[in-house]
Order: structure tokens, then sequence, then C-alpha cells
């Protein structure tokens, strides 16, 4: 637990003594790799913060396509952020891309704990102005870059990270196949080579 304390006492400029109060309410789960946390169709209730593993957020069409809507691994809190994501249900999908050590607790509760605290804003803000910066750059790549840049674009994004994400999800995570990701992929390994 010492590394959420360290996490919300860092990240949120939270005193160490009230991000201790924070982090009792957290418990830890192992879960298996595939293991859906919340489905499409859901509320969504709980707050996840890894502590080992790798989580993906992924769309479900009619049919069963799944598009990847993002990825998160170590040290990263994973919550309902916009009101609507908290009352009514999910639009999407949370899975185990690994076997998962999380600490999960009842989004409920701990909003109800920061507010208390006096640390609702400053703990949800720097959240929601980082998620509407990805939202922008990712709506940005999609309508100018072509694939091959939006792939060296998610390399750099993710880094190490993305040595750990199969390329079929990659490849939906940037709206092409797996067909045109291994040629993009043997393209650059060419023109590296050249």
């Amino acid at each position: 637990m010492d590394d959420l304390i360290q996490y919300i006492n860092r990240k949120h400029s939270i005193p160490q003594d009230k991000a201790e109060v924070i982090t009792r309410l957290f418990k830890p789960h192992n879960y298996e790799k595939g293991t859906v946390l919340l489905a499409a169709g859901e509320m969504w209730r709980d707050v996840f913060y890894i502590k080992q593993g790798l989580l993906r957020l992924f769309y479900t069409t009619c049919d069963g396509k799944e598009y990847n809507k993002g990825f998160f691994a170590e040290g990263q809190l994973v919550w309902p952020m916009a009101p609507s994501a908290r009352t009514e249900s999910s639009l999407f999908s949370i899975a185990c891309l690994e076997s998962s050590g999380l600490y999960c607790c009842s989004f409920e509760m701990l909003q109800k704990s920061l507010i208390t605290m006096s640390a609702w804003e400053g703990f949800a803000l720097p959240y929601v102005e980082s998620l509407a910066n990805q939202k922008f750059l990712r709506e940005y790549q999609f309508l100018v870059y072509g694939a091959e840049a939006r792939y060296q674009q998610i390399l750099t994004e993710l880094g190490p990270l993305a040595t750990r994400i199969p390329d079929y999800h990659i490849a939906s995570y940037l709206g092409i196949t797996n067909v045109t990701l291994s040629r993009i992929k043997t393209q650059i390994k060419v023109g590296t080579n050249s």
C-alpha cells in the first residue's frame, strides 16, 4: 500500500496522513489475464489502482468486434472520471491484458472521503484536464496523421509498455487492421535497415 499512499500524496499533494486514510478504502485483489472488471452495460462503481499488470478499456460492436480505447499499467489509477460514467451504464468494458494485482475501492466511498477532506477538486481536476488533452490529441492524430505516423506516435506515448501489448490490440487502438500494422512494421524495419 505504500506505493498507493505515495501516489496519492505526490500526484495530488494530499498530506501523508490524509493519503493514508484514503488508501485504507482500497483492498488488494489479484485477477487472471482476461478477467473482465467492468462489462459494457454495467454501472462503473469501482476505482482501480494498478500495482502490477496491464488493463485495457474497449468498446464492442453488436457483431462482437472490439475497439481499444486505452491501456493502463503499473502506477496508474483508473476510475469513472465523467459524471455520466458514474450515473449511466458503461459504454465500454475494462479487462486485464495480463494477470494483474490491483487495489480496488468503491468510487462513492473515495469521493465522499475526498469531499470530507476538501480534496475532491484537487484530486479530480488533474485527471479531467489530462483526459481532455488526450482526447484532443487522439482526435487530431486520427484526422491528420496517416496510419504509420499514428503507430510511431503510440510507440512514443507508450514507451516500453508497447512491447507488452499484443499487436492486434495496438492495431485496434490505431483504427487499422492487424495486417496493415504488420505492413507498417515491415516498412519501418526495412527503412531502418536501409
